[in-house]
């Protein structure tokens, strides 16, 4: 998908917490592949060295991970991008930013443009699942560019539920906000444009089930992670 995604997941931490977070970590990963782990818990830290020695604590864990090919390496966390290390820390800390119950996803876009191209990011949060996409197109319509976004997050989103989301540009915003009454406008005027390009999102959110709607107010963190993607692609260079 051309994204960077990341998984968390959010449970009591019993007895059994640290092999059940690896168990998830290796779940995720292909066969005979090494997983780099990126931790601020120390528990978790001690766990993969004592897998490296064989303790009887992590036996079960290890056969597992020895029949499939698996293997954990520690990362340091200090060498990740600044803003990987806050979600890690706020998830430390059990602030991680989530979504409603009645919130399948919450999705933030940013576009900017150097008026030959449009540079786009956006953020989908939901489901214990981060996703960060940037892309950059022709032209200078930052409207335009951000609602392309929107139908990348459908393909995306798997279809069904709720998606508010937000917007950097004031006229994408306006799009959702003033969805009954710019649905029935027509033409090749500004909103006219507008209306055929909301009902054509329209027509693909009903037919995979899911409803759009514009967030009441930004997330700081993730409306800020949407603009780093954006400059990311900008500048031509990795510098989430």
């Amino acid at each position: 998908m051309d994204a960077t995604i990341g998984n968390y997941h959010s449970q009591p931490q019993d007895d059994h917490w640290v092999v059940q977070a690896l168990t998830e970590a290796a779940r995720l990963s292909r066969t005979r592949s090494t997983i780099r782990i990126h931790t601020t818990e120390s528990e978790i830290t001690s766990a993969i060295r004592d897998l490296r020695h064989k303790s009887d604590e992590y036996g079960e864990l290890a056969r597992s991970l020895a029949k499939s090919g698996k293997s954990f390496v520690l990362a340091r966390p200090e060498r990740e991008s600044p803003i990987w290390r806050d979600l890690m820390k706020l998830m430390k800390d059990g602030k991680m930013p989530t979504p409603s119950p009645l919130v399948t996803y919450v999705v933030h876009t940013a576009a900017i443009t150097d008026y030959e191209r449009v540079y786009t990011g956006v953020v989908m949060v939901g489901l214990g699942t981060i996703v960060v996409h940037a892309t950059a197109s022709t032209g200078d319509d930052l409207i335009d560019a951000e609602l392309n976004m929107m139908e990348w997050v459908l393909q995306v989103g798997g279809g069904g539920g709720r998606i508010d989301v937000h917007h950097s540009t004031d006229g994408a915003r306006r799009i959702w906000e003033q969805a009954d009454h710019l649905a029935k406008q027509e033409g090749t005027h500004d909103l006219g444009r507008s209306g055929t390009r909301l009902r054509s999102l329209a027509r693909e959110a009903f037919r995979i089930r899911t409803q759009i709607q514009a967030a009441r107010a930004p997330n700081p963190l993730f409306d800020r992670f949407a603009r780093f993607a954006a400059s990311t692609c900008w500048a031509d260079g990795n510098i989430l």
